[in-house]
């Protein structure tokens, strides 16, 4: 019987029937214990292995956990015993190694909420024993883990490093080094010497991919999209869905929404099913204000966009980006609660998920919710400090609750993060010009025009700088301000602003004219 039992058990497994392998192996492991005469050390440890790795491979994790310590013993002693078996075993199944059985089980703590444990079990495998697969789990717990000792910066750049010395084209893993705040530099000389050493080839291009990405994370995001723009336009890289979605990231992160839209709707026109495309196109299309891109969503947009929500809807396994995308969805629909609930579900397949961080802030914000929505993006800031979105947001909330001292010190931080941007200028020049000091109120000025010298179309800057002038008894220049930029950049809500000071300067008919456009 037992022979019957364990053929069939090794057919089944040969044959990738995991789930079949299950009641089988369960069946022949009763048989063994049974019958003590009949069962081998051998024998009852391949079966363990049968059902363990079968067990794991239908994602029955705390099953497969139960098993792995008697496995691991169970090996010990067949390796204390010389047993020639074990070595025939593992020349059959390579999968049944030691170093693969525990970077299985770290999977298994991983996938249970315990990260403490996967690593523990991961630094049982000898340094020189450790694959590239073990050091790229074991650089993700400790960068991403939330348990105790995580995360752990000088693991995880190790481990990275191990995995970039044998694989030199692992881009996520060259992209966390830099998110780590190493060196580009470093990076760079890490990378090529791997190349020179695996005999890669020619990868130049890999140096510029490398730099754009230094300069992402040091929020220098127009030089980084410059930096991706060469790259797209001379190489023969022109076109490559991963390279487009990187550099229209980063005309995003500096607020260029017009032109990062146009980048990620290319993008989803070729690669209907990129859902990170799909997401960042959701995003940026309902951006307000930005250089060159004056992001509202017109009634094709709409549509493109409903008709994107739709395809994802069909979609009946669900990752992180499909809830994102739902979620935007309910944001963008005013259904904010459910908005929240999509978000939460996000979070939980991939808890470091930047845009689905920054969008729970502002979910909580709609529902006025301003003290939560505050501690939402202090802790995205912690994941992602060189978007500039998170210090907006964080900026509103703190206005929203009148703790005007925490406002005015986001601004300081957001002016010393991102040196010589409009954006944090502008930010700054709102907060002196919402204080009730007259003097402090004068000084907003400067500001603005520090903004506007550094890119004369930003909408908010404008917009400052002419309530500024109205406020400083200069409503003609106020007015003409912004009837220069709203022919330039139509905006509902800069014809209602120019509507406003018209009615109050006694101007009612050219008032209703631009009210009119406002409505249109």
């Amino acid at each position: 019987m037992e022979n019957t039992l364990f053929a069939n058990v090794k057919k089944l497994y040969d044959h990738k029937l995991y789930e079949c392998v299950i009641p089988v192996a369960k069946l022949l492991r009763t048989v063994l214990q049974n019958d003590r005469n009949i069962a081998t050390l051998e024998l009852e440890y391949q079966v363990q292995l049968y059902l363990n790795i079968s067990l794991y491979k239908e994602r029955q994790v705390r099953a497969a956990l139960r098993s792995f310590d008697d496995m691991i013993h169970q090996r010990r002693l067949m390796v204390r015993h010389k047993n020639a078996c074990l070595l025939a075993i593992e020349s059959v199944y390579p999968e049944f190694k030691e170093v693969e059985l525990r970077r299985r089980a770290a999977e298994c703590y991983r996938e249970i909420g315990n990260p403490g444990m996967a690593i523990a079990t991961l630094l049982e495998v000898p340094v020189k024993s450790r694959t590239p697969r073990i050091n790229l789990l074991l650089a993700r717990l400790n960068h991403h883990g939330s348990g105790p000792g995580c995360p752990n910066k000088a693991e995880a750049l190790h481990a990275y490093k191990e995995v970039v010395r044998e694989c030199p084209m692992a881009l996520p893993m060259i992209q966390a080094l830099l998110e780590l705040k190493v060196d580009g530099n470093e990076v760079n000389s890490l990378v090529m010497h791997a190349a020179t050493v695996h005999e890669n080839g020619n990868i130049d291009w890999l140096s510029t991919w490398i730099k754009a990405l230094a300069q992402m994370f040091d929020c220098q995001h127009l030089d980084a999209a410059r930096t991706f723009q060469r790259l797209h336009d001379s190489t023969p890289l022109y076109g490559n869905e991963i390279l487009m979605v990187a550099l229209g990231r980063c005309l995003y992160y500096h607020g260029h929404y017009s032109q990062a839209e146009q980048l990620f709707a290319t993008t989803v026109y070729g690669h209907p099913d990129n859902l990170e495309a799909i997401g960042l196109l959701a995003v940026v299309r309902g951006q307000d204000g930005g250089p060159g891109g004056h992001g509202c969503q017109g009634g094709q947009s709409r549509q493109d966009m409903d008709r994107l929500y739709a395809q994802v809807t069909r979609e009946r396994r669900y990752s992180a980006d499909h809830w994102f995308i739902h979620a935007h969805a309910m944001y963008d629909a005013e259904k904010f609660e459910q908005g929240l609930n999509f978000v939460k579900q996000c979070l939980e397949s991939e808890p470091r998920h930047q845009e689905a961080l920054i969008l729970r802030g502002r979910l909580l914000i709609a529902t006025e919710q301003h003290k939560p929505a505050a501690e939402a993006f202090r802790l995205v800031q912690a994941v992602a400090p060189y978007r500039f979105e998170i210090y907006r947001e964080l900026y509103r909330s703190y206005l929203a609750q009148k703790r005007f001292k925490e406002a005015q010190a986001i601004c300081n931080w957001t002016l010393r993060t991102f040196q010589n941007s409009s954006r944090a200028l502008t930010m700054f020049g709102s907060t002196l010009f919402a204080s009730p000091d007259p003097k402090v109120k004068q000084t907003a000025r400067k500001f603005a025009e520090k903004s506007l010298k550094i890119d004369p179309n930003y909408t908010p800057a404008v917009t400052l700088m002419a309530d500024i002038c109205q406020f400083e008894g200069a409503p003609k220049a106020s007015i003409k301000l912004l009837e220069d930029h709203v022919s330039l950049f139509p905006q509902a809500n800069l014809f209602t602003h120019l509507g406003d000071m018209l009615r109050s300067e006694k101007e009612p008919i050219r008032a209703l004219e631009y009210y009119y456009k406002a409505l249109g």
